[in-house]
């Protein structure tokens, strides 16, 4: 399956720009099976914005956004405010089908305070795991890296590839590429992430450093500090023969081990 990462710069606030830029980024670069979009990718960190996109834009853009992974004939995923059952606001990863199925979505479940999403949003709490072209994905947003624990129980559960979309900022770029990396090797997973890239509004520049991982840590495409759309083939069975090879989640040890 190729994957394409999406690497853009965001409007903060401007969810119809964002979506215009975000298409067009995606068109004029063709042939992958699953585009992945950042985090917040119609918004930023624009908290005064979100409780209206998330009533009056989001229903649309994934509307649009279904539209597009029809036409392309691809699988289209990145997070965007949206409203919960209960109307709360959540940063919610969706995963829209080229075959017009019903989207599937995470809740972020990890909220980053220091960006006070705590004060906005309502962490999920369910994992989510799906299949995408044939690939058992599980499905993370940013700062979620930093709880290995989760990715472990999917891998455990049957993931082959984790799903990251994410708005890291620039002063922890490093960070973002070691855990990225870790979570891919320690679980014998492909990892595809797409991160924003630029300046916000209020100055905090984001890191870029989009990639694909593969089952071994090794990075197969990066992109760099740049706006674009990289891309990568993602093997299931390369996975599946290396855990056989070398079984690594197979000798955890109970009591020691999740």
């Amino acid at each position: 399956m190729r994957v394409g990462v999406v690497q853009m710069q965001v409007v903060d606030g401007d969810a119809a720009a964002n979506l215009r830029h975000a298409e067009a980024l995606i068109n004029v670069h063709p042939g992958a099976a699953l585009y992945v979009l950042p985090e917040l990718w119609t918004t930023g960190y624009a908290h005064s914005c979100w409780p209206a996109v998330a009533q009056e834009h989001t229903p649309a853009i994934c509307q649009a956004l279904q539209s597009l992974a029809q036409s392309s004939h691809a699988w289209i995923a990145g997070s965007m405010i949206s409203r919960n059952e209960n109307q709360q606001l959540v940063n919610r990863l969706w995963v829209f089908s080229p075959d017009g199925a019903a989207p599937i979505f995470y809740d972020k479940g990890h909220l980053f305070e220091p960006m006070d999403e705590h004060l906005y949003l309502v962490a999920g709490k369910r994992r989510i795991r799906c299949s995408i072209g044939g690939v058992e994905t599980a499905l993370s947003i940013c700062f979620d890296l930093r709880f290995p624990e989760m990715y472990r129980r999917d891998a455990v559960e049957g993931a082959e590839m984790f799903l990251v979309v994410s708005e890291w900022p620039h002063p922890r770029s490093e960070a973002l590429r070691t855990l990225a990396r870790a979570r891919a090797m320690e679980n014998q997973a492909y990892l595809v992430l797409s991160n924003r890239v630029g300046p916000a509004d209020d100055g905090t520049i984001f890191c870029g450093g989009s990639m694909v991982v593969g089952p071994d840590g090794s990075v197969l495409a990066d992109a760099g500090d740049s706006e674009g759309v990289i891309f990568a083939d993602i093997d299931a069975e390369a996975v599946r023969g290396g855990r056989a090879a070398f079984p690594v989640l197979g000798l955890r040890q109970a009591g020691l081990d999740f």
